[in-house]
């Protein structure tokens, strides 16, 4: 189906325009997702993130945010803003280096048309505060690369050697 500004509303509140998908997969199945929407470069907002439930606590996250960042990052975009519930403001502040959201952040978030949940929290978290931490983020990607780039390889070496199907499998066999 085709949506055009016929089935579009005028409310602002119920514009879900300019959303992205990003997601994070290993052996073809789908680990995390994520929906971010840019609000020029002082924003981006993240109103959803989720890691499959029998792949948490195995640092996946924590690599799909990196990615995230990094590509906010390389678009200059200042801040990530997060709606989150209650329950798991530690986690994000204390893992993830989140933190409450700045007076000064404020005025721009209600300008935007910013997505919010019922008793979420809104948290922020600052992509270009320090070129240090910029290059420690950087250096986490390349490290995650390096790790993702050894477990493809090792992986690769497990696997049993390609058969060529352009030879008869008696010469096959004389080649082995």
């Amino acid at each position: 189906m085709e949506w055009d500004s016929q089935h579009l509303s005028n409310l602002g509140r119920l514009n879900f325009r300019g959303f992205y998908t990003a997601i994070l997969e290993k052996d073809d199945e789908i680990i995390s997702a994520a929906s971010i929407r840019i609000h020029g470069r002082e924003m981006a907002e993240m109103p959803f993130v989720g890691t499959e439930s029998k792949c948490r606590g195995q640092g996946f996250l924590r690599k799909f945010l990196v990615a995230i960042e990094s590509a906010l990052h390389f678009l200059n975009v200042e801040n990530l803003i997060i709606p989150a519930s209650i329950e798991i403001v530690g986690m994000w502040t204390k893992k993830f280096k989140f933190s409450h959201i700045e007076s000064a952040m404020i005025r721009t978030i209600i300008s935007s048309n910013t997505l919010m949940f019922p008793k979420a929290v809104r948290l922020q978290k600052n992509l270009l505060a320090d070129d240090a931490e910029a290059d420690n983020a950087a250096m986490e990607v390349n490290e995650v690369q390096n790790n993702d780039q050894n477990e493809f390889q090792q992986n690769r070496d497990e696997r049993p050697p390609f058969i060529d199907l352009n030879l008869d499998p008696s010469e096959e066999a004389i080649d082995a």
